[in-house]
Parts: structure tokens; C-alpha cells; sequence
């Protein structure tokens, strides 16, 4: 904030009162004008004078206060006063109380942390200046900071309110609210200024919204729009161990053992396919390594030799079924303990389950986009590589997830999937605060605080709550979306320095955003019900007091659209007739 745009608070034009009662959080006051019922305008300004929400500054000399006024009354008979039909005289004595928010250096425009001098009775009240208020959200800045034009002022188009990526993105930052406040707009909003201003960031669009964004675009799974140039794949062989037990689901006494012990052995068959016959492994025609009676010996020697490759080992899942079946065995053999057993019946019978969702899944048409992809397609986690280096050429990245399916906890599990490579480019350097990388994730109640598996077996997809917790310290930040906060684990939330909170009107949704922001108090969160389409509470560690804005519309819109119930039952009634 430069100090040359700063101009003093207390106008006589727009005193409104004077306190009556004080407290340490707010005050009572006498408004003057409140009982008009009208506004009042100065040099072509609007005066508020006692709306609700409304700003105002109180006097205390060097120092003024700045409140909110959240409740106006007129006491016993005269609230017949402002009743025209009554023919009152007009002269009433409206009451008001008022939230104190923070002290400000009256000269300067200094934010100080809290009150640190409280009005006495009889101090004056002033009417906010729009201006002032958008001074006072920017906060410190310098001339040559960038600063994001995110919203405006609900009452006052004309004065915007700007913030620095620092303040907004820096801490994470979370976008809340119920369906139709306003959130896909705003995210919308937020990746405009992203770009605009050389920022880089990856949209992670579970519903295809953001479709008509400019930006580089790519599908995963049979999306209408995908083609062999843009339709990308996160092959099974990328994915950590866990990942696939979550998928497959395996019992963990039997099933997960053998699982574990065929995707090794895939995994030698395709490193030593063409030395297969020197190193004396023998596979079946179904591409499977036979290990019933063989030598122990050719087998762990070719596993030492994979494990020595610090490339990444693919393997098959079509195959991985009939190497199950080539895993039941007996662990050494009956007569010569250097050779594996015989085939064991019954750990064949304890797999049979396993063994018929692998092959369920392995001919699923919608999740080819993760079990033996087409070579022709490019991966995920090369996208990624690429694109979080310095010389990335494009800024916005979006990966449409619409056309990935829910089964087997798919999307989920992919999405986890994105987070821990992300994670892991962050640890090796190749993100990191002189090449930053914002993700924005929409809906994200799908995604984060999820676990898969039975109560024998669960596992966490929790790569984001990681990157909430520690993804700060290497330039990686998230900006969440979603309609219910209460999914969103709080350890998570409590991460969040920045919210931009639209209309939510669940009173457990309230009180999950208040406990993870500790600058939001009842009086804040008693606006949330109310806020009108667009609007939002502005809040965070890093500004000052609670700020209803109204949020700028993008150039860009999102392709979020209601059921046009009536047209399409007009229609229904007219082919029918």
C-alpha cells in the first residue's frame, strides 16, 4: 500500500453516530441517520449510514478502529417512526451494534493486529470510504507487486479488490460454498489471473466445466472430444504397489502375498524376456513364468539383476491372473529344497476371487486408460515432468477427468495417483519456490479424505493432505473447490491460509470453515446464509479482517448449467401430441 493513497478516515460528511456501550469485540451505537430509509450521497459517493454490513471507522485519536455494523433497532414506540402511513415526525433514535475488526493508524493506514486502543464513550463514527477498504485488503504491498483483480465491492462496482498471489496462493487456498453460489466462477476467475499474470498451474476438472478455458487440454478415458494427440493414460506399471491393492482388493492373509509375488515375477519377465532361455526361466503360452519345480536359484538371480535397473519396471495385467496361478505353490520343493514345490490346491481355491476381478478389470473398456494403455498414448507422469520444468511452454494445464469412471474407485485412486508424483517433483526440486506450480482441484469432496478397502485392509488416498501439510516449503500450493467443507478432513483445512467462502447455508459446513479459520467469528459466519450469488466472504491469515466481496466474473465462463425442467417438458408434451 502506498502511503500518498491514504487519506484520512473521519470525514464530518460521513459521520453516521457516536458510542454508547463498549465492549472488547463490539460496541452500541447511536446512528443518526439509520432511521431516514434512505442513503446518503457526498461528492457523488453513496453514505451507507446504517445498513447492515456496512464498514465504518471509530475515532480514538491517532488510532481509529474499524468495525462492521451487524444489527440495527429502533427501541419501544418508535419504530413507528419510520412507518410513512404513520405520519411520525420523522426524528427516531435507531441503535446499532458494531463488530470490532481491527485498529488502523488514522494518519498512516498501518494495520495493527487486533484493538489495541478501544473508543470511549461518546467517540464518532464514520462511514467507511469504498476506497480506503480496498486499500485496506491489499494490505502492504509494493508499486511493482502483481497484484490479482479477483473482486469488487457488492455495493460499489467501481472499486475493486486486489491481492497478491503471495497472500492468495501462498498459504493453499480453498474455495467453499453450496451449489450455485458462485464457485465455479470464481475458479474460473482465479485461473484468468493466474494466466495473465505468467502464473503456472495444473486443473484438475473432474466434470469437464472448465472446457472452453484456453489452455492446453488433455482427456483421460473414452471422452467425446479425445484423440490419439490428447488422450493421455497413467499405465498400472507407474503406480506404487498400494495403489493397485487398492484396486484389486486382496484379502491380506492369502491374496495379497501371491498378488505381490506375480507382479514381481511379471516384472522379470518383461526385463529378461529376450535372456529368458540363458537365465533358465520358463514361461508358459500364456506369457506366464512357471515356477512349480524350477530352480530357485535362476529365479532370485533374475531378481537381483531387476532390482539392480533404476528404471521403471513394467509389467502386464492381462497376464497377471494366469501368474497368480503359477504363484500357488509349495515354497520348496518336497524332495530338493533348491527347486520351488509343486502347485498347492489350495491356495489356488483361496484365489480364485482375486483372480476373476483381474480378469473383470483387465477387459474393462473404461479403465483402459490405466490397465495395459495403448503405447501410442502419452502417460501422466510424463506430462507432468515435462511440465513442472522451467521452460514448460504453456501455463495452464487441465486434465479433464469427466470420462473416468467411479468403479474400483478409479478416479479417486488416479487422482491420489497425481498428487504423489506432484509430491515426489516437488521433494526432487524440479518444483519449488523460483518455479512454483499451483493445482487447482474442483470438487474436491471426491477426492480428498477417502480410503479404499475392507476393515482388514485400508488404505489412505491421502497425497493432497501431504501437500496441504508440506507441499508449501517447495512451491507447490493447492486451490480446493467444494460444495461440502465438512468432507474435507480438518487437518487439511487447517492448512488453508486463504478461503473464499460463498453462500453455505448447512450449519456443519459453518462450523468445519469457522474452526479452520481462526479469524471468522459468529458474527462473520452469521453472513454466509445470506450471501447472494457471487458473493463471498474473503478470509485468511494473511488479510486483515473478514471482507464480503463480490466476486469479478470471468472472461471465460464455465460450462455449469441447471436442468431446464420447463423446456424439456414443453418439448415432451409436444412430440407426444
Amino acid at each position: 500500500m502506498s502511503s500518498n493513497c491514504w487519506f484520512t478516515p473521519f470525514d464530518s460528511n460521513r459521520r453516521i453516530g457516536s458510542t454508547i456501550n463498549i465492549s472488547p469485540t463490539e460496541i452500541t451505537a447511536n446512528l443518526s441517520d439509520a432511521g431516514s430509509g434512505e442513503a446518503k450521497w457526498h461528492l457523488g459517493d453513496r453514505v451507507a449510514a446504517g445498513e447492515v454490513n456496512e464498514f465504518v471507522f471509530i475515532d480514538c485519536g491517532q488510532t481509529a478502529v474499524l468495525g462492521r455494523l451487524v444489527k440495527v433497532w429502533l427501541d419501544g414506540a418508535e419504530r413507528l417512526s419510520v412507518d410513512a402511513i404513520s405520519m411520525a415526525n420523522g426524528l427516531n433514535n435507531p441503535i446499532g451494534i458494531i463488530q470490532l475488526l481491527t485498529s488502523i493508524n488514522s494518519a498512516t493506514g498501518k494495520i495493527s493486529k487486533g484493538i489495541t486502543n478501544h473508543p470511549r464513550l461518546g467517540s464518532q463514527i464514520y462511514s467507511a470510504h469504498p476506497k480506503l477498504i480496498s486499500i485496506l485488503a491489499e494490505g502492504d504491498t509494493k508499486e511493482d507487486d502483481i497484484k490479482l483483480d479477483i473482486a469488487e465491492l457488492p455495493n460499489d462496482s467501481t472499486v475493486n479488490i486486489t491481492v497478491t498471489p503471495d497472500k492468495l496462493f501462498a498459504r493453499h487456498c480453498a474455495v467453499l460454498g453450496a451449489t450455485g453460489g458462485g464457485k465455479s466462477y470464481t475458479m474460473s476467475r482465479l485461473l484468468q489471473e493466474v494466466q495473465d499474470n505468467g502464473g503456472k498451474a495444473l486443473l484438475l476438472d473432474p466434470t469437464g466445466e472448465y472446457a472452453d478455458l484456453d489452455c492446453e487440454t488433455y482427456y483421460v478415458g473414452n471422452h467425446d472430444k479425445a484423440t490419439n494427440e490428447n488422450t493421455v493414460t497413467f499405465p498400472h506399471w507407474k503406480l506404487p504397489e498400494s495403489d493397485i491393492v487398492a484396486f484389486l482388493r486382496p484379502s491380506a492373509q492369502t491374496q495379497m502375498p501371491k498378488l505381490s509375488a506375480a507382479i514381481l515375477s511379471q516384472k522379470v519377465v518383461i526385463e529378461h524376456w529376450k535372456k529368458r532361455r540363458e537365465m533358465n526361466l520358463t514361461l508358459n503360452e500364456s506369457h506366464s513364468l512357471v515356477k512349480a519345480d524350477k530352480e530357485k536359484r535362476s529365479y532370485y538371480g533374475a531378481v537381483k539383476l531387476l532390482e539392480s535397473s533404476s528404471s521403471c519396471k513394467r509389467w502386464s495385467f492381462k497376464n497377471l491372473a494366469a501368474q497368480i496361478e503359477q504363484e500357488c505353490i509349495w515354497p520348496t520343493g518336497k524332495f530338493n529344497e533348491a527347486l520351488f514345490g509343486g502347485y498347492h490346491e489350495g491356495d489356488l481355491g483361496y484365489c480364485i476371487s482375486l483372480i476373476s476381478r483381474i480378469k473383470s478389470y483387465s477387459s474393462n473398456t473404461y479403465l483402459k486408460w490405466l490397465f495395459d494403455p495403448e503405447k501410442d498414448h502419452q502417460d501422466i507422469p510424463s506430462i507432468l515432468e515435462n511440465f513442472s520444468k522451467n521452460e514448460a511452454p504453456n501455463k495452464i494445464l487441465r486434465l479433464d477427468l469427466s470420462a473416468v469412471s467411479f468403479e474400483a474407485n478409479g478416479r479417486e485412486i488416479l487422482v491420489n495417483a497425481i498428487g504423489r508424483k506432484l509430491m515426489g517433483l516437488a521433494r526432487a526440486r524440479e518444483i519449488s519456490h523460483d518455479n512454483p506450480l499451483l493445482v487447482f482441484i474442483d470438487e474436491a469432496h471426491q477426492f480428498l479424505n477417502k480410503s479404499v478397502g475392507d476393515e482388514a485392509s485400508t488404505i489412505k488416498l491421502d497425497s493432497f493432505g501431504n501437500i496441504a501439510k508440506e507441499g508449501r516449503k517447495y512451491g507447490l500450493n493447492v486451490v480446493i473447490a467444494t460444495q461440502r467443507p465438512r468432507d474435507i478432513p480438518e487437518d487439511v483445512l487447517s492448512q488453508i491460509g486463504s478461503l473464499i467462502v460463498h453462500r453455505l447455508t448447512n450449519f456443519h459446513d459453518q462450523e468445519v470453515v469457522k474452526r479452520a479459520v481462526g479469524s471468522m467469528d459468529q458474527r462473520s459466519a452469521s453472513f454466509l446464509p445470506t450471501l447472494s450469488q457471487g458473493e463471498a466472504l474473503l478470509l485468511g491469515i494473511d488479510f486483515p479482517f473478514p471482507m464480503t466481496v463480490k466476486m469479478k466474473t470471468p472472461n471465460i465462463k464455465p460450462t455449469s448449467k441447471s436442468a431446464e425442467y420447463s423446456s424439456a417438458w414443453k418439448r415432451k408434451i409436444s412430440n407426444d401430441k
